[in-house]
């Protein structure tokens, strides 16, 4: 960091190299810290340029606190964050040979005794909610209590936390940081180098081509990590247990007998066999494991179509709860099978993942998590047990990246590719924000990294989520997620590095201009042309960020859009009356109204989303001209098909611009729907003023 503060100009790789006497890993793990470190102060991250190397943006050299500049000139120090102490405090505790106690701790980890205290409660209350006791003894300082199964799930925890997307290699880089404590003896099988991990990692990747699937970048890496770690407790004496029925089904899987192989491998490679309860186990790591790809779905029959009806159900619930038509609905349901059958594994043998993305997609899609949570049930039935929030935001992920979806490609101009570790959902979701910055660029491939080794073809630019030191190409550094931050200097660097900010904004400009031109007389075209400017210019339009604006329930649904009467003489008329305060305002045309009720004669009555409850809803391209909601209250139901559950009260109409401009909205009225209060006072409203007030309620709480 010091190296950054104090140089205005690019700073090549291996000028970091030689002049801080580390590795190039070592430099790729620390700008990935340095970047987070960033974020955490809302400010642009490093830039990595191919031909340049590094460089700290202005934005960011102006920002940082003194305290930190100071700092950052003093003797380099590297302090862990507090979610890297409590993992290394729990790996600390569940291997340990030696007693442990707080001074060795505090040692160990550079803070105060306060701090070690703090972080060890926090740490128990981690051990003991997965089943394990931590004791204490003057002589023995602290151990942990708990069968193996259990012992192993929170260091793979631990171990895959402090990988997050990288590889365990560049995670403890630090090594000499740790003096004589270093953790890595208590984990790792004696005369572990770089060249026994590579070749685990080939034996990994060997699987992948037995099982055709290809495995996310991340997943390999973690996978090799666990691994090794499983052979230190196999060495140790401290072996799984399996139940011989469960290993008797899982010698039918193919994922066995790759995980024969591996373990045959890690046999010869430390001369320790590996039991064959050993080898069950690591065929639940396979099974597990996240992939980008699969050529095929192995397994049981049975499972295989429980696992094809589940994604279906999950399909249609999250259209209905989204009021979304997902393009490609055959391709939809098969990448969603890709991640629920690992996810079946994981969840049925209780392996547990670490999502590095989590926070981001809860704090920054909290709309598409929630609706994503809401739709899950029919997997959750068939794994008998609700989905922790780390599976509901892979799921989201997936979602989150057919939304964005466009009917129609841009002009080609520059070739650019994504390059993401943390798989093809991750890699979709950032295709879908990239897509909505440069309306200039044609992404033409998403990449994981081993794919990139391979990739051949023209690109003008990549945006990767790891640095590539080797590209011929401009790389741009990125995060899954971007925030606003992020996009605004992502924006600024491309166009000036590609010559093109000046003209950018011009032909937004004269774009604007055109449009307005064909709807209004305009007085001024020097003076407007000049506000416009400025407007793009200032860097507040979220539309130019690529963030659509995403309005409430309440915005969507004021009172001149809601309607009461006392009955409807069919459920057809029930829509077209519900539809008329849009129409009369022109948010749709008349077409989309004929769209929604084809929509339900065709499909049946799939827009009865909860008793009583009706939403109905067409595709943007059947009549809509701008984002709206609409409400007509029955007093006497109108039947949607002849069952009981089909009797509607209130009809609910949507009108969608896009994926997702409404989705805050839906997920505010879903979640007042499944309230039974909520739902029953929406219903048997009389007035205006009470159906108002119940949104609004829903509105605040969302």
């Amino acid at each position: 960091m010091k190296l950054l503060v104090q140089t205005d100009d690019y700073v090549t790789l291996d000028e970091l190299t030689q002049r801080l006497g580390i590795s190039r890993r070592t430099v790729y793990y620390d700008m990935n810290k340095i970047n987070d470190w960033l974020e955490t102060l809302e400010l642009p991250p490093v830039e990595y340029v191919r031909t340049a190397g590094y460089s700290l943006p202005e934005a960011s050299r102006r920002g940082i606190p003194d305290t930190a500049r100071a700092e950052s000139s003093a003797a380099q120090q590297y302090y862990l964050s507090q979610r890297e102490r409590l993992a290394w405090i729990a790996i600390r505790l569940l291997t340990a040979k030696s007693p442990v106690f707080i001074h060795r701790l505090t040692e160990l980890l550079q803070v105060s005794r306060g701090t070690v205290l703090k972080d060890l409660n926090a740490v128990r209350a981690q051990l003991e909610a997965a089943g394990l006791e931590v004791v204490y003894d003057r002589k023995r300082g602290y151990e942990v209590h708990g069968e193996e199964a259990r012992i192993r799930r929170e260091l793979t925890r631990c171990c895959d936390q402090l990988a997050g997307s990288v590889s365990w290699e560049q995670a403890v880089s630090r090594t000499g940081y740790w003096g004589e404590q270093d953790p890595l003896r208590d984990i790792m099988p004696e005369n572990t180098d770089e060249g026994i991990r590579r070749q685990i990692y080939r034996l990994i990747a060997a699987s992948e081509r037995m099982l055709n699937v290809e495995l996310t970048d991340e997943m390999l890496f973690h996978l090799t990590t666990r691994f090794l770690l499983f052979i230190r407790r196999i060495q140790s004496g401290r072996v799984i247990r399996v139940d011989e029925d469960e290993r008797e089904v899982l010698r039918q899987t193919p994922e066995y007998d790759a995980a024969s192989r591996i373990a045959d491998g890690l046999g010869r490679l430390f001369g320790s066999p590996v039991p064959e309860e050993e080898n069950a186990y690591l065929t639940m790591h396979l099974l597990g494991a996240r992939a980008n790809r699969m050529e095929q779905l192995t397994g049981s029959d049975e499972i295989i179509g429980r696992l094809r009806d589940a994604a279906r159900e999950m399909t249609d619930a999250f259209q209905r709860s989204a009021c979304v038509w997902l393009g490609g609905r055959e391709a939809v349901e098969e990448d969603l099978l890709v991640h629920l059958k690992p996810a079946y594994y994981r969840i049925i043998y209780g392996l547990e993942l670490v999502n590095p993305l989590l926070e981001d997609i809860r704090s920054k899609y909290g709309d598409l998590f929630e609706l994503t949570r809401r739709s899950a049930y029919a997997f959750e039935e068939l794994v008998g047990r609700k989905l922790s929030d780390v599976e509901i935001s892979y799921l989201a992920m997936h979602f989150g990246g057919w939304l964005r979806r466009e009917e129609v490609e841009p002009a080609a101009r520059r070739r650019a590719a994504i390059v993401c570790v943390n798989g093809i959902s991750a890699s979709r979701m950032l295709k879908a924000q990239l897509e909505g910055l440069f309306s200039t660029l044609d992404i033409i491939a998403m990449l994981s990294l081993r794919e990139y080794e391979q990739f051949q073809e023209r690109v003008d630019l990549i945006f990767s989520t790891v640095p590539l030191p080797d590209s011929k190409v401009p790389v741009y550094v990125v995060r899954s997620i971007l925030s606003d931050k992020d996009k605004e200097n992502l924006l600024g660097r491309v166009n000036k590095a590609g010559g093109r900010g000046q003209r950018t904004q011009a032909s937004s400009v004269q774009a604007l201009l055109d449009i307005v031109r064909k709807h209004a007389d305009v007085t001024d075209e020097a003076g407007l042309a000049d506000e416009l400017g400025r407007y793009l210019s200032s860097g507040r339009s979220k539309v130019w960020l690529g963030e659509r604006p995403k309005p409430s329930l309440a915005e969507l649904l004021p009172a001149p859009m809601i309607r009461l009467q006392r009955e409807s003489a069919s459920w057809r008329e029930a829509i077209r009356e519900a539809a008329q305060p849009l129409l009369a305002e022109e948010y749709i045309d008349k077409g989309y109204i004929d769209a929604m009720i084809g929509k339900v004669e065709s499909l049946g009555p799939y827009i009865v989303v909860a008793p009583g409850i009706a939403i109905a809803h067409g595709r943007p391209e059947d009549g809509v001209k701008r984002l709206g909601m609409s409400l007509l209250q029955l007093e006497r139901p109108v039947a949607f098909s002849g069952e009981a559950r089909h009797q509607v009260k209130v009809v609910l109409v949507l009108a969608a611009i896009d994926g997702e401009s409404h989705l805050k909205a839906l997920s505010e009225l879903t979640g007042m729907l499944k309230e039974a209060a909520g739902l029953n006072r929406l219903k048997e409203a009389h007035t205006k003023k009470q159906i108002l007030k119940q949104i609004g309620t829903a509105s605040s709480s969302g």
